[in-house]
C-alpha cells in the first residue's frame, strides 16, 4: 500500500508521458471510417450498420493491439470483416457510396498486411528497461492475451487493468497500450508504478486523461500533466474529415439494433415490456424489469459465484447465467412440480384454478379495472395482479392479499390457500437445490475462458444447458413481447462488433 501511495505521489507530481506514434495506414483507415459515419448519418437508414460496426471494430483493435501481425489475429479477422460487409452492401449504393467503400476497403487491406508502427516503438521501450523494471498494460483480457503471446516469451509481464490491484506487482514504469481517455481512471489516480507512459497512434485525436466523476468536486483531485512525445514523421491525411477529434462515445464499435423504436402501447395480459440485451456468444434476451435475475461474479471463489441481481443493476460487463432453450423460471417451475411427487396433480390443479379465474377477469375487464377493484377491496399489492397469473409465482406475498383475492374470485379459501403455501415451500427447496447444481456446474467452468471470450457453456446437471455470458449492450428502446419470450436466450448477431 505504501508503494502504491508513493507511485501516486510521483505521477501527481511528474505527470504521465504520451508517446504519439506516426501511423499513416491507421490514419487513412480512421479518415475513411469518419467519412462513412457522415454518409451513414446523411443516409438515415440501417444499410450502413454492419459496415460501420466492422470498421469501428478494426479501428479499435489498431488502437489497442499494436503487436506485429503474426501475433495479431484479431486485426486480420477484423479487416476481412470490413471487406465482407462492404461487399454485401455495394450493390445497393450509388457512385459516391461505392467510391467511399473502395477507400475504406483499401485502407483495411493496408492495415492487414503491414505491422502497426506503435508495436515497434513499444518493443524498443520495453527492451531498453528490461522485463523486471516494467509492466505492459493492455485494455482488457483479449488484448492482454494477444500482446502477451508476443511479449510474454521475452519475459515481459502483460496485464489487464483488473490485475493491477495485485500487491505483489513491483516495477518502475508501466507502459499502457492505448489512448488514456479510453482507459481506467485508476491508472492515473492509483497508478501501479511511479512512471506511467501511454502509447497512442497519431490518428487518435483526443489526448486528454481520464477523470473521475467526483474530480470536479474533490479537494486536491489528482490532475497530472501530460508530456507529449511524437515518434516518427506524422503526415497529415488530405482527405481526413472532420479535423476536430471524434467524440469518445462515437469511437467504440456500435451495437446493431436494427429498425426499432420504443413501444407506444400498453402490453396485453400475456405480454410484457422489455428491453433487448445483447450478449456475448451471439445471443440476446428480452429482459423485463420485474424480479431479479441470476448473475455470476467470476472474481469469487468456486461455490460463491452464482447469485441474484436486481434487474435495474444489470449493465454492460455483468455476467448473466441463463438456460439455453428455456427460461430459468420455467425450469424452476417444472422442477418444483416434479419434486412434489403424488401431490403434484392436486397442487397444480388448485393453482391453475385460481390463476385461470384471475386471468379471465383480466382479459374481460382489463388490468386497470381489476387493479382498481382489488385496491378498493383492500389488496395492498393490487398492481401485481397480472404477475400473479404466472405459473411460476406461487401466490401474493401477503396472506391478507391472497385471502382477499380468493374471495373476490369466488374461489374457496381452502384448499387453495394451503396448496399455494405448499407449492411455495417446494419452490424454495427446489431453488436452493438448483442453485447448488449451478454452483457445481460453474465450479467446473473455465473462468479464464469466460473472462477472455465473454461466454462459456456448461452441462445443465440434469436440466437445460447453462450459459454464462457477458452483457454487451442494453437497448435504450422498449418493446412489447409475449411474456413467455422474456429472458429466454436466442441467437442474435447485434453484438458481434462489440465482442
Amino acid at each position: 500500500m505504501n508503494e502504491r501511495y508513493r507511485a501516486t505521489t510521483a505521477v501527481a507530481r511528474d505527470g504521465v508521458s504520451l508517446f504519439v506514434v506516426a501511423d499513416e495506414n491507421g490514419a487513412r483507415l480512421n479518415a475513411a471510417v469518419r467519412a462513412v459515419v457522415l454518409m451513414a448519418a446523411d443516409d438515415g437508414s440501417d444499410l450502413w450498420e454492419h459496415v460501420l460496426g466492422a470498421a469501428k471494430s478494426l479501428r479499435w483493435r489498431l488502437a489497442f493491439r499494436p503487436q506485429p501481425l503474426e501475433f495479431n489475429p484479431s486485426v486480420k479477422a477484423a479487416a476481412s470483416a470490413v471487406i465482407a460487409q462492404a461487399d454485401a452492401i455495394r450493390p445497393a449504393l450509388g457512385d459516391d457510396g461505392i467510391a467511399l467503400l473502395d477507400v475504406l476497403t483499401e485502407a483495411a487491406e493496408r492495415v492487414a498486411v503491414e505491422d502497426p508502427p506503435v508495436g515497434a516503438y513499444l518493443l524498443e521501450s520495453v527492451l531498453e528497461v528490461g522485463p523486471m523494471a516494467c509492466l505492459v498494460v493492455a485494455d482488457g483480457t483479449l488484448s492482454r492475451g494477444e500482446i502477451g503471446s508476443w511479449l510474454g516469451p521475452l519475459g515481459f509481464r502483460v496485464l489487464s487493468p483488473g490485475m493491477l490491484a495485485d500487491a505483489n506487482l513491483v516495477a518502475d514504469i508501466a507502459y499502457v497500450v492505448g489512448p488514456p481517455r479510453l482507459m481506467r481512471t485508476s491508472l492515473i489516480t492509483a497508478p501501479p508504478t511511479p512512471e506511467v507512459s501511454f502509447f497512442v497512434p497519431s490518428w487518435f485525436g483526443d489526448r486528454s486523461l481520464p477523470t473521475t466523476v467526483i474530480a470536479d468536486y474533490a479537494q486536491g483531485a489528482i490532475r497530472p500533466r501530460v508530456r507529449v512525445f511524437e515518434l516518427g514523421t506524422i503526415k497529415p491525411i488530405a482527405d481526413e474529415v472532420p479535423s476536430e477529434p471524434e467524440p469518445i462515445e462515437d469511437f467504440a464499435p456500435p451495437p446493431v439494433w436494427g429498425s426499432q423504436g420504443s413501444a407506444h402501447r400498453e402490453p396485453g395480459v400475456d405480454e410484457v415490456v422489455v428491453r433487448k440485451v445483447l450478449l456475448s456468444g451471439g445471443y440476446a434476451i428480452w429482459m423485463d424489469d420485474g424480479e431479479r435475475i441470476r448473475t455470476l461474479d467470476p472474481s469469487q471463489p468456486a461455490g460463491e459465484r452464482v447469485t441474484y441481481t436486481d434487474v435495474a443493476a444489470v449493465e454492460p460487463g455483468t455476467y448473466l447465467v441463463l438456460r439455453l432453450g428455456v427460461t430459468e423460471r420455467a425450469v424452476l417451475y417444472e422442477a418444483t412440480l416434479a419434486s412434489m411427487g403424488v401431490r403434484r396433480a392436486v397442487v397444480e390443479s388448485s393453482q391453475n384454478r385460481w390463476k385461470q379465474a384471475l386471468l379471465g377477469r383480466l382479459r374481460s375487464a382489463g388490468r386497470p379495472h381489476v387493479e382498481s377493484a382489488l385496491r378498493r377491496l383492500g389488496v395492498r399489492a393490487a398492481e401485481q395482479a397480472e404477475a400473479w397469473t404466472q405459473p411460476t409465482l406461487a401466490r401474493p406475498q401477503l396472506d391478507s392479499d391472497f385471502k382477499l383475492l380468493l374471495q373476490w374470485l369466488e374461489v374457496t379459501e381452502e384448499p387453495a390457500f394451503s396448496n399455494a403455501a405448499e407449492f411455495r415451500r417446494a419452490r424454495f427447496r427446489t431453488a436452493s437445490h438448483m442453485r447448488e447444481h449451478l454452483e457445481l456446474a460453474m465450479a467446473s467452468a473455465d473462468i479464464e475462458a469466460l473472462r477472455a471470450g465473454g461466454h462459456v457453456k456448461v452441462d445443465g446437471a440434469g436440466f437445460a444447458d447453462i450459459i454464462a455470458t457477458r452483457v454487451l449492450a442494453i437497448s435504450p428502446h422498449t418493446n412489447v413481447v409475449p411474456r413467455h419470450d422474456a429472458r429466454e436466450p436466442f441467437p442474435d448477431g447485434g453484438g458481434r462488433w462489440l465482442e
